[in-house]
């Protein structure tokens, strides 16, 4: 099977996060370190921006943080999330008995701050951005994101912005809101390695904050949720530039390639991506995106439904960029499904 659906890095890990894994495999006889601070020092030197190692927080994957903030919030609160969107957002808030608050986005994808803000009342303790959002792979501006986080720093509303394909993106270190954490105390900046270096399986992210915040979320984090050779492995990873630069030029490369010739298909739009996947519209209405993805898959290929969406019907499906061969095959295919359903 061709796996198009889950938007992680085709390039799979890093070489010398695998080596970090087995180097320090014997260390699983021991509990992890519960307050690694050298772990939490190195990421904040890759974070750059004049982030601290007392501005970093590890999650056993960024779900951990994503639900960890809901938490810390007074009971009945509200949470503000432009849809679509990740659908863990909403789940982190029901979980806790917050009452999320959806704000469609219009059909291009872009922060319409303006909705987002009328959506907030005097409950609303906490609003979601995706940035590069998901699943349309738009990249929000800074000023954007700057004006949201004065606004919502008026009101005592924690701005939690998911930045886990940034590194995708090739503007990322001019787009992240890392480096205002300081200036900030309502904004909290999440990543992991699951998506970008490729390593969904050994669950490891990191939350960027002030240290007020930082220390309010310790309060209830679980304790041991970081496992020894999940660090390890991270940080080989972000130290790793040959991996970095190989996956940043690769995925562009691709991601470019793919994009026209699944534009050049008669009947689908696909839209801008800064990300390793694709967000594609159905024009023909003799098809959805349920039915494709069942015919791509009878033929070997997974491709991502996304009318599981809040905020997208059947006519949507995103699909990751992989190898030129790959793409190529998904391409082909996915011409004689869409010719045969004419």
């Amino acid at each position: 099977m061709l796996e198009f659906s889950g938007p992680i890095n085709f390039l799979g890990p890093s070489p010398k996060a695998v080596e970090a894994i087995k180097e320090h495999a014997k260390l699983i006889r021991f509990y992890p370190d519960p307050n690694p601070v050298e772990l939490r020092a190195e990421i904040a030197r890759y974070v750059g921006h004049g982030v601290q190692e007392s501005n970093i927080i590890l999650g056993n994957g960024s779900i951990e943080l994503i639900y960890m903030i809901t938490e810390t919030l007074p009971s009945g609160f509200k949470a503000v999330i432009p849809v679509p969107s990740f659908t863990e957002y909403e789940k982190a808030v029901l979980r806790v008995g917050g009452e999320p608050i959806l704000v469609r986005l219009p059909e291009n994808f872009a922060l319409d701050t303006t909705s987002i803000k009328k959506a907030v009342t005097t409950d609303t303790r906490v609003i979601y951005i995706c940035n590069p959002h998901s699943p349309s792979g738009t990249l929000y501006s800074k000023e954007e994101l700057l004006d949201m986080l004065e606004f919502c720093r008026k009101r005592d509303i924690i701005v939690s912005i998911d930045e886990n394909y940034i590194e995708f993106a090739e503007k990322g270190q001019e787009a992240t809101m890392a480096g205002y954490v300081k200036q900030y105390a309502n904004l909290f900046v999440i990543r992991s390695v699951t998506k970008f270096y490729g390593m969904p399986g050994i669950r490891f992210g990191y939350g960027v904050a002030s240290e007020d915040l930082i220390n309010t979320l310790q309060t209830v984090r679980q304790p041991w949720s970081i496992n020894s050779l999940a660090g390890y492995a991270a940080l080989a990873a972000i130290k790793d530039t040959e991996f970095i630069e190989n996956t940043k030029r690769t995925i562009k490369e691709e991601r470019v390639k793919f994009a026209k010739m699944l534009s050049e298909i008669n009947g689908l739009q696909v839209f801008p991506s800064e990300t390793n996947f694709l967000l594609v519209k159905i024009k023909d209405k003799k098809i959805t995106s349920t039915m494709l993805k069942e015919k791509l898959a009878t033929e070997g290929i997974l491709i991502r439904d996304c009318s599981t969406f809040v905020g997208l019907d059947n006519s949507y499906f995103r699909v990751t960029v992989r190898s030129a061969e790959d793409n190529f095959r998904l391409v082909k295919t996915l011409k004689n499904v869409l010719s045969e359903a004419e």
